[in-house]
């Protein structure tokens, strides 16, 4: 059988099974319970095609032979022009069908004859919107009898008809049933849906938390609910909602407002301040005066006095401050000051206690600045003051978080130890306690500067609860980045971006990023705003999002099978299952044949290249051969992973899975790289695909690999310094790892030993890297590992010191041959120990079929004779 049929045998059997395993994932795992969740439907608002619809049976109808039971919890807007529309309609057979319907008064329940069955006032069901109400149905064919329940007002009817409701669809919202469509709809939220049995057994539950991209599963038998236009309230913890965006003049002033929850803005000309709980943004001229200066960020609110203040300071041209008066939007200033600015980018804390500001680092006159800047709203004076005890180096870019009144936390930045801006400048990656009021510094921890380099917005927030902060990081290196939500610890190194990312246009001085959250909902807020040189205006963008923040992996169902997806799908992996066993068939001939070959060339040979003929070989093949170890993952002769019974677990990884692992093993072991940037890895295996769609199809597929690992051993993927790798412990073998390891130790020269070679041998004559998985980037790693190991093998080949037998030799010589079939080195070396045990016939066969496979390959003459190559 060809090289070249095995090939295309090969890519068959894992196109099919990559085709067939597009449709499967993982169990369901949980998540913090306290989470808000449900689904919001987009009501009149928008325009109908942009309206919400949840679909429980959109591939057939749901079947209940005596009846069921529907529940689930409802909440109302406030607003009466949203309350108008269909909740729900049960569509049976015979046209019968039952709606429940919102008005700006009352919730009602019709039948297909409009018969009302049930009438509750809004006001008494919803509780005067303030909370979730729960609504019930329970539909009795055998007794005819149909009973409402909205918000604990209970009704029942007896209606004939019901046998035509044994078989139903249910339709949320928006209807797009071809003879019932509807597009009316109230702007509201559902959750829990579930339906029962007439005896009360549980039949589906749709929680409407976790999700799929267009739908949701219901979590006992994975039956599909189609959503279209979803608000779910979990996104609000994964993803930035952007809240607004607006023109200022270049430069604005940004301020929190910690008591009204309020973000102000302030420019040259005008005064903005922008309320998030309405998405409110209000706008006002000054009457008389301007903030001091267009320097980021100079503006700060004093929640003491409930007043503004835009200060001013420069260490040539002094230092300044000016109030500003709400009512009747103007400042005590009347002059804007043109000065040199010597402090971009720099942190600030108010101090209650005190009733001042304490300004650190900043940028500006090609210095970086490490000295603190303190400001007392009581004396209207500024003192200038320096860190005790351990130095915080000079730097900007850093973020500041607040622990409490007393101490604050400084990370990160882009400095340099002289302060001079021309003197090794680089990124921090340190954390420091600074204490209030007497400046002293505790140095918690700095962590390896990562691959992709980061520095820090200008605010962060601190979780002692949970003893981490949260930072918005982006690289200072680049005008057109993204910003990131991370979550590093307090206590050690080590970070994990959490939630989307945010468009950001960083021009360095003319550009600006901060982070606050509101205190009393805990719901966070990222502000940015960018010019270009030449642009007299600015563009500022806020977003939101729910604290605390969660993974998208977080906010994703993993469905263990699908068969609620209907027949169609069904169809298709009962088909796909069909190919994937034929193939499979078709494979195991090829291998069983592939084996039979070996064991006809080594009966010939009489010499087993992995055990040897005599004692002296017993270090090559024992009783304790680690390839058999369970709890293992194998990459020589094949991709393999054994769980802690010594089953073969590498069935259950789709192409894909394997693949994304594969590339951050191989990845986590090269001493160069030690991991894999989320960037590089998403464009090696989704290339040219939407990165936001590409982080979350690897965050499920990263959990669905931890989830595979559970019964073979401790393994996780971790984000270490920008770099995913896979940390493995003790309890798993992994022969790649191993691999490396010994051949690190022989390359050293120190203390080499044969038994490292016999053990090294013992791994990699099992056959060649990853010979089952044909992706182009494996190719690098299998190359470079081959060169390595060719090398290393024929030098160590040479040495006295080990005082290798023939047949050991022979096995070093075959397991080259393994790694390269046309190795000149490799047919001498087994040419001429074969002759030295008197195997002279098989040494001129073995150079029969080495010549043989050259001239198949090459279309060549091979160089050299058989006297050559055993001379």
């Amino acid at each position: 059988m060809s090289i070249s049929f095995k090939i295309r045998c090969r890519y068959f059997i894992w196109a099919v099974i990559f085709g067939s395993c597009l449709y499967v994932s993982t169990p369901i795992s949980s998540f913090a319970q306290n989470l808000r969740y449900g689904l919001g439907f987009s009501s009149f608002e928008v325009v109908q095609e942009k309206r919400t619809s949840l679909n429980l049976s959109p591939f057939k109808n749901l079947f209940f032979s005596n009846g069921f039971s529907l529940s689930f919890n409802m909440f109302l807007h406030a607003a009466p022009e949203y309350n108008f529309g269909y909740v729900f309609r049960i569509i049976g057979k015979n046209n019968q069908h039952l709606d429940f319907l919102a008005t700006p008064d009352k919730l009602t329940v019709v039948n297909s004859e409009d018969k009302v069955l049930a009438d509750v006032p809004i006001s008494e069901a919803s509780r005067n919107f303030s909370d979730f109400f729960l609504f019930q149905l329970d539909l009795d064919i055998k007794s005819n009898t149909l009973k409402i329940s909205i918000g604990g007002k209970e009704f029942s009817n007896k209606i004939p008809s019901l046998e035509s409701f044994n078989e139903v669809g249910i339709f949320f919202g928006k209807c797009n049933h071809p003879q019932y469509l509807t597009s009316d709809v109230p702007k509201m939220i559902i959750k829990d849906i579930r339906i029962n049995n007439i005896d009360k057994d549980s039949v589906y539950y749709w929680k409407l938390s976790k999700h799929v991209k267009d739908g949701v599963y219901d979590e006992l038998k994975n039956q599909f609910a189609k959503v279209e236009n979803p608000q779910w309230l979990l996104d609000t913890y994964a993803f930035w909602n952007k809240k607004i965006s607006f023109k200022t003049l270049r430069n604005p002033q940004i301020a929190y407002n910690s008591d009204d929850n309020t973000i102000a803005v302030a420019d040259r000309r005008s005064f903005f301040v922008y309320k998030p709980l309405t998405n409110n943004l209000l706008q006002n001229y000054y009457s008389s005066g301007f903030v001091h200066s267009d320097s980021p960020n100079q503006l700060v609110y004093n929640p003491l006095d409930s007043t503004y203040y835009s200060y001013c300071f420069s260490r040539t041209d002094g230092s300044n401050v000016a109030s500003y008066n709400v009512s009747n939007h103007s400042w005590n200033n009347n002059n804007f000051r043109e000065i040199n600015k010597e402090f971009w980018h720099h942190n600030r804390f108010f101090s209650r206690k005190e009733d001042c500001i304490y300004l650190f680092g900043g940028y500006g006159q090609h210095q970086y600045k490490n000295i603190v800047n303190k400001y007392s709203f009581k004396t209207g004076k500024w003192e200038k003051l320096q860190f005790r005890d351990e130095q915080i180096p000079p730097r900007y870019l850093s973020g500041l978080g607040v622990i409490d009144e007393n101490r604050i936390l400084i990370f990160g930045g882009y400095g340099s130890i002289s302060g001079q801006q021309f003197l090794s400048p680089k990124n921090y990656y340190d954390l420091y306690q600074v204490n209030i009021p007497d400046l002293t510094v505790r140095k918690i921890w700095e962590m390896e500067p990562p691959k992709d380099k980061f520095a820090i917005s200008n605010s962060m927030i601190v979780d002692t609860l949970n003893k981490c902060f949260y930072a918005l990081c982006f690289p200072q290196n680049q005008y057109e980045t993204t910003l990131l939500l991370t979550k590093f610890s307090l206590q050690k190194p080590g970070y994990e971006v959490v939630s989307d990312s945010i468009p950001f246009y960083f021009n360095d001085i003319l550009s600006y990023a901060d982070l606050f959250q509101n205190k009393k909902t805990g719901e966070l807020y990222a502000i940015t705003f960018s010019a270009l040189p030449t642009d007299s205006l600015s563009t500022v963008s806020i977003y939101s999002l729910v604290f605390p923040p969660l993974e998208q992996i977080d906010v994703y169902q993993h469905i263990n099978n699908m068969l609620g997806l209907g027949n169609s799908r069904f169809l298709f992996i009962v088909i796909c299952t069909f190919l994937v066993i034929t193939s499979l068939f078709v494979y195991l001939y090829l291998r069983k044949k592939k084996i039979k070959y070996q064991i006809e060339q080594e009966n010939e040979s009489t010499i087993d290249p992995l055990t040897g003929a005599g004692k002296e070989d017993a270090t090559i093949a024992g009783k304790d051969r680690e390839i058999n170890k369970k709890q293992a993952i194998i990459l020589f002769g094949g991709f393999k992973v054994k769980d802690k019974e010594g089953v073969d677990k590498s069935r259950e990884f789709t192409p894909m899975l394997r693949q994304l692992f594969l590339l951050i093993l191989l990845n986590t072991f090269d001493e160069d790289r030690r991991g894999i940037s989320s960037i590089e890895l998403d464009d090696t295996i989704w290339p040219n695909r939407n990165h936001i769609t590409v982080k979350n199809t690897r965050s499920v597929m990263i959990s669905m690999l931890r989830k595979l690992f559970e019964n073979v051993g401790q393994m996780n993927i971790e984000l270490v310094n920008s770099h995913w790798i896979v940390k493995l412990s003790d309890d798993i073998y992994c022969d790649y790892s191993k691999a490396l390891s010994y051949m690190q130790n022989l390359k050293n020269g120190e203390n080499r030993k044969k038994e490292e070679v016999m053990k090294l041998l013992n791994i990699v004559s099992s056959g060649e890297l990853l010979p089952d998985i044909q992706v182009e980037w494996v190719d690098s790693f299998k190359a470079n590992f081959a060169n390595e190991l060719i090398d290393l093998l024929l030098e160590v080949s040479k040495r006295k010191e080990y005082a290798f037998s023939p047949t050991e030799l022979i096995s070093i010589a075959d397991t080259l041959l393994i790694y390269d079939v046309l190795n000149d080195d490799a047919l001498k070396l087994k040419c001429k120990s074969l002759i030295k045990i008197g195997k002279n016939g098989l040494a001129q066969t073995t150079y029969n079929s080495f010549v043989k496979q050259y001239k198949i390959l090459f279309g060549d003459q091979y160089k050299y004779t058989f006297s050559q190559i055993i001379s």
